[in-house]
């Protein structure tokens, strides 16, 4: 019967689960579980606290009733537990101690300090996860940012939301998979307050105004013309009828006639904001691979709370990937005040695309945790916590993420990279699949589970995937090393060393020039005839590089000892062993025969 209650919660028939759920309580008072799914569905605060109450004193530890009690402002925060809860983690990830033997895998530890998901009236349960994982073959740090294309939808300016209590801005459990067809604004403690559509201005004498207003909200274009006609004729010199008329037009296709709407507006008021947003809009779409158009940043100026226009904006730098201009962009809107929760996630995918993870991480919460219905905000943390490393956190906010969009490939490539980095290899494989299910062409989820296929021993599978993924994305860094990689693990030695130099061909990052070198030196190491002194100066430049992974630089640094036969760990660098300077041509290697052996990973 429990079951039947949660789906009825689920289809919204509240009705129906307080029922059902009345009957169960009926024959089992002395079960919490009912209590807090009463306290979800019943009408008054006063009666979900009285439920949550209830629940608590059958468990005194249950930490859902705590946090509704909290939510519901019932009670305070308790020091031990909520209030260390509401502050955001940080991330730790410890290297390993002992360096692994030539030719093995190196493995480090990942610590993983906190859980982010959804503050679930309910919903209970953390997870703290120490696990090793194979360090062999690096997962992808990031995924490519979707496209983002200026909007054609009507333009209702982003909802102003009651800001959270600081104590209960927690995401820490995902949405259950029996509620996952719920809209996530039923889980969330404050209600959405709609703004007026943008440009509009109250007129309550005028009722075809607010008519026009409706219907423009609900897509009936052609009455909004008709009422927007209306108002005009009545009161001609209103600039924002002719702008709200032009917006009909323009979400009609009728670019020519919006812009016309669009000028008036300007020439009634040239202070008028939003006039200057609508003209820009009909040139950057009258020429999309045009410069973007100056009215934007007029808009901008005279109305620096016009949220459309930052979007906009954004929308035209993100496909030429000019991620600083973006980063200004918000940064600068934040700054002065301008903060709605969609700033702070655009923020965070342009720093993340920038390779400033630590700050990505804080604008992704930040965002997400001020308006929890964004979803985009789920898969932003996931991104982030991916590219700290911090896997485990990054499980919870993808799999509330992948919940809701079920079909969204980059989610379920995404939440499979998190999983591969616990070392969850099976359920990683599961979501990568899924992801390749609903796309079959795309990149990301290739590469992952190209990754993992290594990780699993299938060499050829993964190199397979691999080079998928570079036939249907665009080839980056971790996909030249990880290409590399497998080649070298099935003893392609001139392919791998080939790959390798791409990889270093294609980054500045000294850090990611560290694993190229590596991967470099074991390949000379695993020639035959071994090509000792081409392998010792690679390893030497990985250690020459203060940027190296601490796992990378303890590797070539057991390498040289066995391979230089000397006592000290950290060996003398010559001449040659300065690294080539990045962007400039990695050094020549010698010229040698295809081997015949294939060296043990």
């Amino acid at each position: 019967m429990l079951t039947e209650a949660i789906a009825a919660a689920r289809a919204g028939d509240r009705s129906r689960a307080r029922e059902l759920l009345t009957r169960l309580l009926k024959t089992d008072t002395s079960n919490a579980e009912y209590w807090i799914w009463m306290s979800a569905v019943v009408d008054s605060e006063r009666e979900s606290i009285y439920c949550l109450e209830s629940a608590l004193k059958l468990d005194p530890t249950n930490r859902a009733a705590l946090r509704g009690l909290v939510i519901l402002g019932a009670r305070k925060p308790e020091q031990a537990e909520l209030s260390a809860a509401a502050r955001v983690p940080r991330r730790q990830v410890v290297a390993a101690t002992a360096a692994p033997s030539i030719g093995s895998r190196f493995n480090w530890r990942l610590i993983a300090l906190s859980v982010l998901g959804l503050a679930l009236i309910g919903v209970a349960g953390t997870l703290g996860i120490s696990l090793l994982r194979p360090r062999g073959i690096a997962v992808a740090q990031t995924l490519p940012p979707p496209t983002a294309t200026p909007s054609a939808t009507p333009t209702a300016s982003t909802p102003t939301n009651t800001q959270l209590p600081v104590s209960t801005r927690i995401f820490r459990t995902p949405i259950p998979t029996e509620l996952a067809g719920t809209p996530l604004f039923s889980f969330v403690p404050f209600t959405p307050t709609p703004t007026p559509v943008t440009g509009s201005t109250p007129h309550p004498n005028i009722e075809a105004y607010q008519l026009g207003l409706n219907a423009l909200a609900r897509g009936d274009y052609e009455e909004a013309v008709q009422m927007m006609d209306q108002v005009i004729q009545f009161e001609p010199n209103l600039p924002d009828a002719h702008y709200i008329l032009g917006e009909a037009y323009r979400l009609m296709g009728q670019p020519g006639n919006a812009y016309s709407e669009f000028g008036r507006s300007i020439s009634l008021n040239p202070d008028y904001a939003p006039g200057y947003l609508g003209r820009a809009r009909i040139e950057f779409g009258n020429d999309p691979s045009g410069p973007l158009p100056d009215d934007y940043a007029r808009a901008i100026q005279l109305d620096p709370t016009l949220v459309e226009a930052y979007l906009d904006m954004a929308a035209y730098y993100a496909p030429r990937r000019t991620w600083a201009a973006i980063d200004d962009l918000f940064q600068g809107a934040i700054d002065r005040g301008v903060n709605p929760p969609i700033f702070y996630l655009r923020l965070a995918e342009a720093q993340l695309n920038r390779g400033e993870y630590e700050a990505a991480l804080d604008n992704a919460i930040e965002g997400s945790v001020s308006d929890p219905t964004i979803l985009e905000g789920y898969i932003l943390v996931g991104r982030a916590y991916i590219a700290l490393e911090a896997y485990s956190d990054a499980v919870y906010p993808l799999l509330t993420y992948t919940a809701y969009q079920q079909t969204d490939p980059a989610g379920w490539s995404t939440l499979g990279i998190a999983q591969h980095g616990t070392g969850d290899l099976e359920t990683s494989l599961t979501s990568l699949n899924r992801a390749l299910e609903t796309d079959g062409r795309y990149a990301p989820a290739f590469q992952a589970r190209g990754m993992l296929l290594l990780d699993r021993g299938d060499y050829a599978g993964g190199l397979t995937d691999l080079l998928d993924a570079r036939r249907f994305g665009p080839a980056t860094f971790d996909l030249y090393l990880g290409i590399a990689r497998a080649h070298y693990l099935l003893g392609n030695y001139v392919d791998s060393l080939r790959e390798a130099n791409q990889a270093l061909s294609s980054t500045t990052d000294r850090r990611q020039r560290a694993e190229a070198y590596a991967v470099r030196a074991l390949v000379y190491e695993a020639t035959t005839p071994p090509l000792t002194a081409d392998a010792i100066t690679n390893w030497q430049w990985v250690i020459s590089l203060d940027e190296a992974r601490p796992d990378t630089r303890a590797l070539a640094e057991e390498h040289l000892i066995l391979l230089l036969g000397g006592p000290t760990r950290t060996p003398t660098l010559t001449p040659t062993s300065i690294p080539p300077q990045a962007g400039a041509s990695a050094a020549t290697p010698t010229p040698f025969q295809t081997p015949t052996l294939t060296p043990t990973p």
